[in-house]
């Protein structure tokens, strides 16, 4: 849709907002201070909202949007390098040091004082002592700029009572065609210029995407505005993200986050607003999310400090919000509100010598409200730091909203919601995704099919099976699917691999009796397909349903078919002869080229030697079934796919020497988990398992539960048992 002009219209009705409101407003003149306006949008329609606000207030020829510069600026580890290679400094040696630096901490000031403790440092700063003074003057200086990625600027028509453009308010230049400032968006914030950010989140595309399904597959018309315009109270919705179902949930994905919507038991939206607030590392890190979650659940009473009731009665007494800070700023420390809303951008941008200014007000502020200086200070280091990374609640309830209307298309609309979910996936989020989908809906993954998978997921609503998609299979790319859909289309349904290839290769191979003179460029066109696309298709699939396979061995005979067809050998070395009846050894192929493959990993440890040995010890257990509270501290047996090996080194507090463990990653079908072996079984195991990348393992372990990973994992340990087949 184009907008071309627009219409205001007056409600006779009030409009319902969710928490969006500003108390007494933005104060006018030397304290006030124009708001940030955010709104996001579909990622695939930024360009037309940019488009249109250019539209809309460049007219009468006057140039009055623009967009905002940002720069990159020196800090201290870039300026040492910069100057050290200056001086011709052996670059080597002052890599090595610039490692001991932190960047996002360390000032002029903090170097002396990490020379106070590090002798090399101060050695270092010795050695080479005007390196360090001519630094000085150079750290946190602009080094690059570029455009910022979403704010855009808008100036008024007028200026001092003239006629006025963008250029007569600030520095213009032109960057690949682009109007951009001079100045960053923080000095356009002080000059009272009106900031707004067009932001794009491919959530609400996904979103759009699946209303339209729901639409065309359901008959029901749905939109966002639909869902969130209610009380949001849907008991489904909740009960889905308290189970951790939170896949493809926008904000709410991680593993971190859904641990926490997990303990926090959400029963309302304000618990997802509160949720995206203090899920952020200031909050995590001070305790104020473990606090909030304990009040919440009713394990400890809520605690205020003086005069904070009133901001902090909602939040069971913690800080989650930057109009909480605001709100204190002014009951107790006497601010205004555009000085509260200063406080906040300064905290947030570390403006140091402003807080320190604003620090004194507050105590004074404090002192004549009658705060005691004890809570006072402590009012004032919650401030510094929540204030860091404190979120605006207007925009977490912004994205709570988005995340309810996702989690209410997947209580309701599970089928849809996964195959828009499985299409904007990358390949790390295929697996988890596909996991949940089995345990909370009825919606089912299934390999593709020649004549019915297509370049997306393809869904068929009555059967709720979603066929994987040809794209999705490696090497085969956008040209050989889109030639095999259009022969598909042009001739119909395929009846066998050999039929298949007769027709995609027809004008590629002329032996075919399909063979005819093309007579248009279209049917001259080169065969995008090649064997190995066609080896693919196979080991995917594709073609079982056609051929009549009713297991994923008789593919071989497929695969034999096809490569008399085509005239190309069958590699002895990628098709041993002892594993071409084996079940999870063309599971493995059919998960190699396409990502989707089921392996029976019950009946590949009923088969393993190792399990005479294992039994009577430990009984099997499934990845899945691992994450049982209960299995912590219990022996069990387990057969999985390794996809990860790491190495990792640590210093032992017992000897310290550094010692050497491994991590690795396992799948089961749809299940992930963990695998750690620890030093002492790591020296007999490593020759097994530092080449066991994607071969298949066979082990007993312990179940242990892991405060780093919050969850339970597998320990190898001494008198544990490993093969690796």
């Amino acid at each position: 849709m184009k907008v071309v002009k627009t219409k205001h219209i007056t409600s006779a009705k009030p409009v319902s907002v969710i928490d969006c409101f500003v108390d007494s407003g933005f104060l006018q003149g030397a304290g006030g201070s124009l708001p940030d306006v955010d709104v996001d949008y579909q990622s695939d329609r930024r360009q037309e909202v940019k488009e249109y606000i250019e539209r809309r207030y460049n007219h009468d020829g006057k140039q009055r949007v623009f967009s905002a510069g940002t720069f990159t600026t020196l800090k201290v580890k870039a300026v040492i390098k910069d100057v050290a290679r200056t001086m011709r400094i052996n670059p080597s040696f002052v890599n090595y040091l610039t490692a001991l630096f932190d960047d996002d901490k360390c000032d002029y000031t903090g170097i002396f004082k990490l020379a106070a403790e590090n002798k090399k440092i101060a050695k270092f700063i010795h050695d080479y002592p005007m390196l360090f003074e001519d630094i000085r003057t150079l750290m946190f200086q602009p080094r690059s700029s570029s455009v910022h990625a979403s704010a855009l600027l808008v100036t008024p028509d007028e200026l001092d009572g003239e006629d006025a453009e963008c250029f007569d308010f600030v520095p213009i230049k032109k960057v690949d065609n682009i109007l951009v400032s001079e100045d960053d968006g923080y000095s356009l914030d002080e000059l009272g210029l009106l900031k707004n950010d067009c932001l794009a989140t491919k959530e609400l595309s996904k979103l759009h995407e699946t209303f339209d399904l729901v639409k065309e597959h359901y008959g029901v018309d749905i939109s966002l505005e639909g869902i969130v315009s209610g009380d949001m109270d849907d008991e489904r919705v909740y009960e889905l993200l308290r189970q951790g179902y939170t896949q493809n949930v926008f904000q709410f994905s991680s593993k971190g986050i859904t641990k926490f919507l997990v303990d926090m038991r959400p029963t309302c939206i304000h618990d997802l607003i509160a949720a995206n607030a203090l899920y952020r590392p200031a909050t995590l890190d001070c305790g104020s999310a473990e606090k909030y979650v304990d009040c919440k659940i009713g394990n400890v009473a809520p605690t205020y400090l003086w005069g904070t009731y009133n901001a902090l009665k909602d939040t069971y007494g913690e800080v989650c919000y930057q109009e909480q800070i605001t709100q204190i700023a002014r009951e107790v420390g006497g601010f205004s509100l555009g000085d509260g809303v200063k406080l906040v951008k300064f905290i947030s941008k570390k403006k140091k010598d402003k807080i320190l200014a604003m620090k004194d007000k507050f105590m004074d502020g404090a002192k004549k409200n009658g705060c005691p200086k004890e809570d006072a200070d402590k009012i004032w280091e919650i401030f510094e730091v929540s204030g860091s990374y404190s979120f605006n609640k207007s925009h977490a309830t912004a994205y709570a909203a988005t995340a309810y209307a996702g989690a209410w298309l997947k209580a309701h609309y599970p089928t849809a919601f996964y195959t828009v979910a499985l299409q904007w996936a990358d390949d790390k989020e295929l697996v988890p995704i596909m996991s949940e989908m089995e345990g909370c809906s009825s919606a089912k993954v299934v390999a593709p099919d020649i004549n019915i998978s297509a370049d997306k997921f393809y869904t068929d609503y009555e059967t709720n099976e979603i066929f994987w998609s040809l794209s999705s299979i490696k090497m085969l790319g956008a040209k050989a699917v889109d030639w095999i859909i259009k022969e598909r289309n042009k001739n119909g349904d395929f009846t066998s691999i050999v039929n298949f290839i007769e027709r995609v290769f027809k004008y590629k191979l002329k032996k075919y009796q399909y063979w005819d003179d093309p007579d248009n460029e279209e049917e001259a066109t080169r065969c995008p397909i090649d064997a190995r696309h066609v080896r693919n298709l196979i080991l995917a699939g594709c073609f079982d349903h056609i051929e009549h396979a009713d297991s994923v061995v008789e593919r071989y005979a497929i695969l034999e078919r096809a490569a008399h067809t085509l005239g190309f050998q069958i590699n002895e070395k990628e098709y041993p002869a002892n594993l071409i009846g084996k079940h999870y050894f063309w599971s493995q192929q059919q998960i190699k080229v396409s990502g989707l493959g089921a392996i029976d990993y019950k009946r590949i440890y009923d088969n393993a030697e190792i399990k005479s040995a294992i039994r009577g010890r430990a009984s099997y257990c499934s990845l899945k079934d691992i994450a049982d509270p209960d299995k912590d501290g219990k022996k069990v047996a387990i057969s999985a796919t390794v996809v990860e090996v790491e190495e990792k080194k640590f210093t032992s507090k017992k000897t310290g020497d550094v010692e050497t463990f491994c991590k690795l990653t396992l799948q089961q079908n749809n299940d992930m988990g963990e695998l750690v072996v620890w030093p002492e079984e790591y020296k007999n195991a490593r020759p097994k398992l530092i080449d066991a990348k994607n071969k298949l393992i066979v082990c007993m372990a312990t179940v242990k539960y892991s405060d780093y990973a919050g969850q339970n994992n597998l320990q190898l340990t001494r008198h544990n048992l490993i093969e690796v087949l």
